[in-house]
Parts: C-alpha cells; sequence; structure tokens
C-alpha cells in the first residue's frame, strides 16, 4: 500500500496524518506548497518576535517529517505570503493553494506504485476525479462538519439573530465551492472525521458513505500551564473564538444576561465578527477582549475558572482540549465535537442552541464553587486522551482496515 497525501498549508493535523502513513512505510509523497527546512524553520522562529507572521510559519515545519517524500511548490508559495505580508492577501490565496495541490496530486496520483489519495474538504476534486479513473482509492478528511450541514443550520442562525448580523451581513462567500464539497464527498472511499458530529453531518446526507472517527490531538506545551486553585470572590467564564453566529456568542450573552451572576464575570476573548452595536452594549460583568498573543491567551487560561463554547458547529473544537489541558471545567455543547472528553465529571454538555440548559448550568457553575477544584482535576486527567498518538493510530487503523 502506498497513498500519496496532501494538505494546503501543511497544518497540526495533517502533520499528524502524513507521520501515520509514513511511520507504516506507505507514504508515498506529502504534497505541500512548502514545509520548511530546520534551518529555515529555526530562523523564522528567531525572527517570530519581530514578526508573529514568521512565528507562525515556523510552526509549518515539522521534523518528524524531515525525511520524508515531499512534493512542494515552494517559489509559488512564498509569493502568496510576501503578498500577505505587504497586506493585499484574501480567501483567493488560499485557493490558489488549494488548486496548486489538486493538480499536483492529480499528476502524482498516476505514478504506479501509488494506491490510494489522501487529500481535505476543498482541495480533493481533481485528483479523486483522476484517481477513480485510475481504479485508486480515495480518502476524504473533514476537519468540520459536512458544509451542506452548515448552510442549514447558519440560515436558521441568520433569521433568528438578523439584529446580530454585522453592517453588510455575513462575509462574503465569493470563494466558497459548495459544488466542489458536494462532488468530492460523492467521490470518496472513505472519510475521516474528527469527531461524531462530524460524522453525523455526513451521514444526514450520506447513511451508506463509509466514515471513520479519528479525534484530533493536542500537542505537549500546553502542559504547563497554572495549578488550578480554589476560586475565591469573583469566578471566571472563558470563551476563546471568533465572537460570530457560528460560535454561539448570540445565546450566550443572552443566557449571561438572563443567568444574573453577581459575582462571577464572562471574559471574551477573540475578533468581534457580529454587529458593532453589540459589542457596544453587552451584559452586566461581561467584557470583549479581543484577539491577543498566544502567551496572553495562555494568562487567561491560567486565571479563569471556567470555559465556555456553546457552538452551533465545528470540527473538533481545539479550543476545548487547551482549556482541559489548563484545568477548566468545560461547558459547551455536542456540535464542538469534545462529547467523547466532556461529563459531568469534568463540565458539562447542553443541547446545540438551548437558551434555558445554558442559564441553569451557569448558575450550576456559580452555585457549586466548591466542586470546581475537583472538577479541574479530572478535566487535566481527561484531556490525557487527547494525544497525537492516539489520533495516528485511529488514521492508521481505519486506512488499514478499508484499502
Amino acid at each position: 500500500m502506498s497513498i500519496l497525501f496532501g494538505h494546503p498549508t501543511g497544518n497540526p493535523n495533517s502533520h499528524q496524518a502524513a507521520l501515520a502513513h509514513f511511520e507504516l512505510g506507505r507514504l508515498e509523497a506529502f504534497c505541500v506548497p512548502w514545509m520548511p527546512s530546520s534551518f529555515t524553520a529555526h530562523l523564522l522562529h528567531d525572527l517570530g518576535s519581530l514578526s508573529p507572521m514568521a512565528g507562525r510559519l515556523s510552526q509549518r515545519h515539522f521534523s518528524p517529517l524531515a525525511n520524508a517524500p515531499t512534493v512542494q511548490g515552494r517559489i509559488a508559495e512564498i509569493r502568496r505570503l510576501l503578498i500577505r505580508a505587504v497586506g493585499r492577501g484574501d480567501e483567493r490565496l488560499a485557493y490558489e493553494a488549494n488548486d496548486w495541490l489538486m493538480h499536483t496530486m492529480s499528476r502524482e496520483c498516476q505514478r504506479s506504485t501509488v494506491t490510494a489519495v489522501h487529500a481535505y474538504e476543498d482541495c480533493s476534486l481533481l485528483q479523486f476525479i483522476e484517481a477513480k479513473r485510475l481504479g485508486k482509492a480515495c480518502i476524504y478528511d473533514m476537519p468540520i462538519g459536512y458544509y451542506p450541514a452548515w448552510e442549514e443550520t447558519q440560515a436558521e442562525l441568520v433569521r433568528h439573530y438578523a439584529d446580530w448580523l454585522p453592517a453588510g451581513g455575513l462575509p462574503s462567500r465569493h470563494y466558497v465551492r459548495p459544488k466542489q464539497k458536494c462532488q468530492e464527498m460523492s467521490l470518496a472511499d472513505l472519510v475521516l472525521a474528527p469527531s461524531s458530529f462530524v460524522a453525523n453531518t455526513i451521514r444526514e446526507f450520506y447513511p451508506s458513505k463509509p466514515v471513520e472517527i479519528a479525534a484530533y490531538g493536542m500537542d505537549s506545551a500546553v502542559d504547563s500551564y497554572a495549578v488550578k486553585r480554589v476560586p475565591d470572590g469573583v469566578i471566571t467564564f472563558l470563551f476563546v473564538g471568533q465572537c460570530s453566529l457560528r460560535k454561539g456568542i448570540p445565546l450566550l450573552l443572552d443566557a449571561w444576561r438572563a443567568a444574573g451572576l453577581k459575582h462571577a464575570r464572562l471574559q471574551l476573548v477573540g475578533s468581534w465578527q457580529l454587529a458593532e452595536v453589540k459589542q457596544r452594549s453587552l451584559p452586566p460583568h461581561a467584557e470583549w477582549i479581543g484577539p491577543v498573543s498566544r502567551d496572553r491567551l495562555r494568562d487567561y487560561y491560567d486565571r479563569a475558572d471556567i470555559f465556555v463554547l456553546p457552538t452551533y458547529f465545528e470540527g473538533r473544537a481545539l479550543v476545548v482540549g487547551e482549556a482541559l489541558s489548563s484545568g477548566l471545567p468545560v461547558l459547551t455543547t455536542p456540535a464542538s465535537g469534545s462529547e467523547d472528553l466532556i461529563d459531568d465529571t469534568c463540565g458539562r454538555v447542553v443541547p446545540t442552541g438551548n437558551l434555558d440548559a445554558l442559564v441553569e448550568s451557569l448558575r450550576w457553575f456559580d452555585r457549586n464553587r466548591g466542586q470546581l477544584l475537583a472538577l479541574s482535576h479530572i478535566a487535566r486527567a481527561r484531556a490525557g486522551r487527547n494525544t497525537w498518538e492516539n489520533y495516528r493510530r485511529r488514521v492508521s487503523e481505519a486506512v488499514e482496515a478499508f484499502i
């Protein structure tokens, strides 16, 4: 078995998926626009204090794949990075990388040694078509719920929260390719999903499609978060992510206002993507922080007591794993993709979009402050399940059983 694998940027979960194939000696090649060498990664890391972009780019290097076979398109990717660096980038550049990946993989999958191609949503169509022509298997990786399911959810949210929409409405979906997403899914022989939530959104439209769950892991660096103590005085609920309809911010703020907690505060960390008037009229004891650096974000995790994410649609929310690793009990919904990690011993999972349940859970944490330390200990232990080793094992098992 030999698998041609690709990703348009090279993020942590794609690195780990490629490593799952490489460890077993079945990685034909990792197609990625640019994966910096060790020397370049160190140079970028050193420049990270001067340029946050340089720091992010250094993370594209992944030392376990240093000797893996790759097919790269460095020149075009560096051009895209320079355009972004001068502030002229937009979503079009991401789709250029997607198109490069599709054309490259459709060419490389013609190798006689390739038995399967493995790629992601929005960048799989051309190589899947070619693989089908050649009688080779198509493995489709879905990092978030299936798009047609999101379209239905988003339409409901827009109707219900019309007054929360930003000026000009929702961000443009000019570059989104719904037809391509559907074509990719129809061609897939095996789908890998990071959570049961994602798997269920696929099965809603493709009941007989083979779907296997491989939950994403976490980097071990988060283990260095501060040890929690019994809260004294005001307790802090923390949200981290885009403040948007999808993340459930209107519902959270309505619930916060209704809960009426006197000795608690809510901190929202992340970009504001809703009507500005709503930002200026937050309920009492609620504060919008805005986007912060990685180091400052760690401080917010350390100072918080409970993490809250009332999301409507995710894949597997990485912030939930970060919160658990930092010792925070988590209040979330099934749509976070974290039901296997969260139960009453380390948090609460409330029905998606249920205002009353969210209000009651906020009040429960407020009433049961004495239990927060015990919940924190279990949260840290539960985060230990969230390993990349487990993820690679599940990827390998799913592919081995199918092909």
